[in-house]
């Protein structure tokens, strides 16, 4: 009995050597190079078995393939080449479906032999559309019938709601003083005397300060200086008080002026 078997490689060189190792009167081999391809002939021809690549198309390929074939197809044997460099992921295979694998290179008797060993695996079994299915869940047991005798709970009509209210506006505090008059407000305090003004102080200062300058000027003449000297030395000294007067007065303006706040609000 010729059994048919699908090779699927995208590799040229695995297609010729897959198709001269199951060459002979127990094979039939159909050839693909992808899955578009594997997927047509799987319809038409309806193989036993199917020899995939791993790596069909992209990195893990064969696997999506698998479970394609398995949806469709689910007594197809399915074996899975996988290689030395990237080894058979046996969750993932076992998620798909896959009966058995083998690593490239391979030994071809090895090859002949898993295969071999996998198609009498599956013709001892009942075919898939054949196989028994589970037996039925028992029928769950019919609901108890309500009781009659229960009563209803009576149906209350909600009343409508009274329309909300909502808060009264805000009245401003008043603290009102039990037992006695309300406390009369508090008096201004007195508004400050208006500040002299600094500038005239200064120079009234210096002016008193060389009010006696006809003296000091009969002195420096008892020198022997002559006028254009005298005239110098008073107009230096005269620059000298009103810089001392200048520094000084303002302060003490300051001072006396908020000396006389400080007595007028005591009083």
């Amino acid at each position: 009995m010729t059994t048919t078997l699908l090779a699927i490689d995208d590799s040229k060189t695995m297609r010729k050597v897959l198709e001269i190792t199951f060459s002979g009167d127990t094979y039939q081999v159909l050839l693909a190079e992808n899955s578009q391809q594997a997927l047509e002939k799987l319809r038409a021809e309806r193989p036993a078995l199917a020899l995939i690549d791993a790596n069909l198309g992209s990195a893990g390929g064969g696997y999506d393939l698998c479970q394609q074939i398995k949806r469709e197809a689910p007594g197809v044997g399915v074996l899975i080449l996988s290689s030395k460099q990237q080894p058979y992921d046996k969750a993932r295979g076992a998620s798909v479906g896959a009966d058995e694998f083998m690593d490239k290179p391979f030994d071809t008797q090895q090859l002949l032999d898993k295969t071999g060993a996998l198609a009498r695996r599956l013709a001892e079994q009942p075919p898939a559309a054949a196989r028994p299915a589970p037996a039925p869940a028992p029928a769950p047991a019919p609901a108890a019938p309500i009781a009659a005798a229960s009563p209803r709970p009576p149906v209350v009509t909600p009343r409508p709601a009274a329309p909300a209210i909502g808060p009264a506006p805000a009245r401003p505090h008043v603290q009102t003083l039990v037992g006695g008059p309300a406390a009369p407000a508090p008096a201004a305090a007195p508004a400050p005397p208006p500040a002299p003004a600094p500038a005239a102080a200064p120079a009234a200062a210096a002016a008193a300060a060389t009010a006696g300058n006809g003296e000091f000027a009969e002195r420096l003449a008892g020198l022997g200086l002559s006028k254009e000297q005298v005239d110098g030395v008073l107009s230096l000294s005269r620059e000298v008080v009103e810089q001392i007067v200048w520094e000084v007065v303002p302060t003490l303006a300051e001072t006396i002026i908020k000396e006389e706040i400080r007595r007028l609000t005591a009083e």
